[in-house]
């Protein structure tokens, strides 16, 4: 008897331990850590349980195209139309009670089946966050059929030492409805700028379709910091850019650190970052590190990279690919000799040092595993010239592999449409990026002076000889227009083949040019040692 006791004694013992066991794993459960949420090596389960008609709401809020051409954007930001309603996460069987999300998105992100996410954690509760994350941040990936562009660009800004936020993916459902893959991107603010500077009370600024240009002072977003002292930075470096300083690059080096804005332009131009800051003053942070007591910029909405796109703007000849300089800082750089030599070292250095075709391709067949068993129906990954569905069928798209060379956006063989600006897959875009871009820079940067668009003009064509200036009201007093249709011409030549160039000389265009004109494309010819270019030319004028 008191053998059968004690054995149920010990039961009775053993059963409070593992319940203890269970209730401390519970308790161990009901804790996320940054890392966790930001894994590379897996898809987190995110499920959000709204009310219904709270979710119409969320569905069916958008923008006032409008508002963007609105002159009333120089004196303040944009306002955002979107509103937070109460909700409940559960993140990877992890409870986040009374919440808030809402939607996000500027204009080619916006979805009403799909929108795309902002989740505030502590909407109700004001100690809701993980490891001091407040806000986290759900994209749709609607303008990425590859559904790695943001993953993959923010990966490299980081490798090559440029602040940028973490990225992770999450597979999304809605009251129970299945909404797909996402990409789950850190968001810009104390938790990033403390691990990457170190710090965390500078002054941090969000840039949406602005640039710095004199009147725009107010029209930044202020998101940390003291106000007062990022505006009167903002206001210095909109001076000098508007200024003539012959010492331009010095300058700008007083408010800008430059080591850092050399390398985040050259990302964005060779991960074809189209909507970037250099690319259309848009989708950009910058931080007022108060240890440097400079700007140093951020990336941010990075879902529209490894693209060849150049952008809604429409240009009489195509613009370069190595480098975009809608962005007037870099635009006032690259009108510099000496600032397109140190653009082009720091292109090719990481061309050398970071991009690995082999593991950069290696890369995106991992994330392609990764992710095709969490895609729905209406996502297809395009990675290699093939799309990938959800039934794990190949279906046919448009595979570029074979395709000839590319000299400043123009092709010649069977990818015709790519002179159009279509996007290839990320696949493609990786193997032959660096050949694409070698070809173009062989003899040094290439030539490019359109100026920047007007923020609140309409569109319209442009080319290296428009002379309109950076305010957008006519003629450049300073600079001659003969010489800039010059610059046009030579940019082409200093890419173009022995038969390009005999092609381009015989053709119409060419010889309906003022004899001016002419004569000044022959001098920077021999100026930059074009000898076949120079030696054709003579022969035209000579007859």
């Amino acid at each position: 008897m008191e053998f059968k006791f004690n054995r149920f004694k010990l039961n009775i013992e053993l059963m409070a331990l593992v319940g203890l066991l269970m209730t401390l794993n519970i308790v161990s459960a009901q804790t996320l850590t940054a890392d966790q949420i930001f894994s590379i090596n897996r898809v987190l389960d995110v499920q959000i349980t709204v009310n219904l008609e709270d979710w119409a709401t969320i569905c069916s809020q958008g923008r006032d195209f409008n508002t963007i051409s609105d002159p009333k954007r120089k004196d303040s930001p944009l306002e955002n139309p979107f509103t937070y309603v109460e909700a409940e996460v559960t993140i990877d069987g992890v409870i986040l009670p009374r919440v808030g999300i809402r939607k996000k998105g500027f204009l080619g992100s916006l979805s009403r089946t799909r929108p795309s996410l902002k989740v505030k954690l502590n909407y109700l509760n004001q100690k809701g966050e993980i490891d001091g994350i407040t806000n986290l941040t759900f994209n749709n990936n609607q303008q990425d059929s590859s559904l790695m562009s943001q993953f993959m660009s923010y990966t490299l800004f980081n490798a090559v030492g440029l602040p940028a936020p973490r990225c992770a993916y999450a597979q999304v459902a809605v009251n129970g409805q299945n909404l797909g893959i996402y990409s789950h991107v850190e968001r810009v603010h104390k938790p990033f700028l403390k691990r990457a500077f170190g710090n965390d009370n500078g002054a941090l600024y969000e840039g949406t379709l602005i640039d710095f240009r004199p009147g725009w002072v107010n029209g930044f977003e202020h998101k940390l910091g003291s106000d007062e002292v990022g505006r009167q930075k903002i206001q210095q470096l909109i001076e000098v850019l508007e200024g003539e300083d012959k010492n331009i690059e010095e300058a700008i080096g007083q408010l800008v650190d430059l080591d850092s804005f050399y390398t985040f332009w050259v990302m964005e131009g060779l991960l074809g970052l189209w909507d970037g800051y250099s690319g259309n003053e848009n989708n950009f942070f910058f931080y007022l590190n108060p240890e440097t007591g400079k700007f140093h910029f951020i990336p941010w909405g990075a879902d529209h990279g490894f693209s060849r796109f150049h952008g809604k703007r429409q240009y009489d000849e195509p613009p370069p690919i190595s480098v975009k300089t809608q962005g007037l800082i870099a635009y006032r750089l690259y009108q510099i000799e000496a600032c397109r030599q140190r653009y082009e070292r720091t292109l090719r250095e990481i061309l050398t040092k970071h991009w690995q075709e082999d593991d950069l391709l290696a890369e995106i067949e991992r994330l392609e595993a990764l992710l095709q068993p969490y895609t729905i129906s209406d996502q297809k990954i395009v990675t290699q010239g093939k799309t990938f569905g959800k039934n794990k069928k190949r279906i046919k798209g448009k595979d570029f592999s074979q395709g000839k060379k590319l000299s400043k956006g123009k092709e010649f063989g069977a990818n015709k449409d790519l002179a159009k600006g279509s996007r290839r897959s990320i696949g493609d875009f990786i193997r032959y990026r660096r050949e694409e871009i070698n070809n173009e820079i062989t003899n040094g940067m290439p030539i490019w002076m359109a100026p920047p668009k007007s923020l609140l003009a309409k569109g319209k064509k442009r080319s290296p000889s428009d002379g309109t200036d950076l305010k957008g009201k006519g003629k450049k007093g300073d600079r001659n227009i003969t010489q800039q249709q010059a610059e046009g011409w030579i940019n082409y030549f200093r890419t173009a083949s022995e038969q390009q160039v005999h092609q381009a000389i015989q053709s119409q265009k060419f010889q309906t040019l003022d004899s001016k004109v002419q004569r000044e494309i022959l001098n920077r010819a021999e100026e930059f040692k074009l000898n076949l270019v120079a030696e054709k030319i003579k022969k035209f004028l000579e007859k």
